[in-house]
């Protein structure tokens, strides 16, 4: 499990893997050309992105919204995820258009961007239409916690030209995350789990994604993650039985629901009045959105944070 309060600093200056492979050798433009003496960096596919200071750019990422409006001028960017328009995140957002997760094809290509971000669960036939266009589209990958998060923030900065302000945002995001439950000594973290309700299943987020991340961040120890559970696993009322978490972090409104799930209302976390619930948009936003949402969580277990502590960076 990563140390809450440490979180893997190598992270910070290791900028490896095939990502950032660079090259001054050839680039692969969205039409298919390829050109010599440009530098390029590699998506999560292998693709070859020209490095160069795009000006016309989409994101169907909420990753990627929130990183450009952080690392460049708001009026490069023509649209974002409706997701983000919906949520009013920032007045920045307020004269973008919105775009569902590259369906929007046609309205995308009319925007003649000259780059286009997205992640990989985007349909392929999608993504060769756009190249068909001529668009270069740049695939940021799945989305995994922190890991891929900090990955896509240099990624982004690194195809834009500018990978010091990158370095610069992973570094002060971390710093921020780090801080959420500073004052929660290592041998005082409560235990617990995250579980959700979509339908009559239950499914959990464990290692690898942002809700075991942001846990962790906000002072907790993931029972789940200790128990082996990785990605989002859907709980049998049996496992969750078993491994009786004294605390739950949940989805807002429906605290009571779960307690009333057959069988739940011999959960340590039930009888003890310990399942917490958080707001929907903090706990499934994978990007810079985490550390509200850690500190949600921290405030929802621990009680409001100590007035000395931040988590912005002097």
């Amino acid at each position: 499990m990563r140390n809450p309060t440490l979180i893997n600093t190598a992270l910070l200056f290791v900028a490896g893997g095939s990502a950032f492979v660079l090259t001054a050798l050839v680039s692969s433009t969205g039409n298919g050309r390829v050109e010599r003496g440009v530098e390029t960096i590699l998506d999560e596919t292998g693709a070859a992105i020209e490095v160069r200071d795009y000006t016309r750019i989409v994101s169907t990422s909420t990753i990627a919204d929130d990183v450009l409006l952080r690392i460049i001028d708001p009026s490069r960017v023509l649209a974002v995820s409706g997701h983000s328009i919906r949520l009013e995140k920032s007045a920045a957002y307020a004269d973008k258009i919105g775009v569902e997760h590259a369906r929007d094809i046609e309205t995308i290509i009319e925007l003649r961007p000259d780059l286009v971000f997205i992640n990989n669960f985007v349909d392929r036939r999608h993504v060769e239409r756009f190249k068909d266009a001529g668009l270069n589209v740049f695939d940021l990958g799945p989305m995994q916690g922190l890991d891929t998060l900090l990955k896509n923030i240099r990624q982004i900065a690194r195809v834009l030209g500018i990978p010091e302000r990158g370095e610069e945002l992973a570094q002060e995001f971390v710093r921020r995350l780090d801080a959420v439950a500073m004052d929660v000594p290592e041998p005082q973290r409560r235990h617990g789990l995250y579980v959700g309700i979509h339908g009559d299943r239950l499914f959990g987020g464990a290692s690898g994604t942002s809700f075991h991340d942001v846990l962790v961040a906000g002072g907790l120890v993931d029972v789940a993650a200790d128990a082996g559970f990785t990605g989002w696993p859907a709980y049998t009322n049996e496992q969750l039985l078993g491994l009786d978490p004294p605390w739950i972090i949940t989805n807002r409104d429906t605290e009571q629901t779960l307690c009333r799930h057959p069988g739940f209302d011999s959960l340590t976390a039930c009888l003890a009045r310990q399942v917490r619930g958080i707001a929907t948009d903090l706990l499934t936003d994978p990007g810079l959105g985490m550390v509200d949402a850690a500190l949600a969580i921290r405030n929802a277990v621990y009680g409001p944070r100590p007035a000395s502590l931040r988590t912005t960076p002097p």
